[in-house]
């Protein structure tokens, strides 16, 4: 979606410019600051705006945020749906959390997730944040749930194992991971995580 001028841009007028790009360019600069800190002057730099185009399109900070956090939730919930499915029930969930593994070390890990971070800043005060956020949880669970049971039936994953409780445990695991991130761990500790996580499958 983009928003064009209906002519050429003159004094007040907005500039051109394309929504998920400011969307996109918005998400790095929260990411950055979070939601508290990031300022007016950060999202104008961040994403090359002026303030009335921004203003415009959005109305105000926490709009913004929310489109945001619903790019990078949808994003998020597009890749793990197809790391999912890409390979056989095990080995899919070992990939994805080496994924996860690989965001929380290095400069990603410092970075950090914008779901997680909102979690922990704006609930449970912000009931659109706090909607989202279960809802992406919530999605993140089913798709877990849904390979483990594939990985039962197919015997590479134990029966005894309760699908939407280990779901749940390897939700925790990996977002504990973006969170410890932050500290700046080695690939090689988050891989001691993953082998212990990989072993309440059997």
């Amino acid at each position: 979606m983009s928003l064009h001028s209906p002519s050429p841009i003159g004094p007040g007028r907005p500039r051109e410019f394309d929504f998920d790009d400011a969307v996109r360019d918005a998400t790095a600069v929260f990411q950055a600051h979070g939601y508290t800190a990031t300022s007016m002057v950060h999202l104008i730099e961040g994403t090359g705006l002026s303030r009335g185009s921004l203003y415009k399109a959005f109305s105000d900070k926490h709009s913004l945020f929310l489109a945001a956090l619903d790019r990078y939730a949808a994003n998020g919930l597009s890749r793990l749906s197809n790391d999912l499915d890409k390979e056989p029930p095990r080995e899919a969930i070992r990939t994805t959390l080496r994924h996860y593994a690989r965001l929380s070390t290095a400069r990603e890990g410092h970075r950090g997730c914008l779901v997680t971070a909102a979690a922990m800043e704006l609930l449970p005060a912000d009931d659109e944040v706090r909607e989202r956020i279960s809802a992406t949880f919530k999605r993140m669970q089913n798709l877990l749930a849904t390979v483990i049971r594939r990985g039962q039936s197919s015997g590479e994953i134990s029966t005894r194992c309760d699908a939407r409780a280990h779901a749940r445990f390897l939700l925790c695991t990996i977002e504990g991971m973006r969170v410890l991130g932050k500290t700046g761990p080695s690939e090689a500790e988050m891989e001691v995580l993953i082998a212990i996580a990989m072993d309440t499958l059997d």
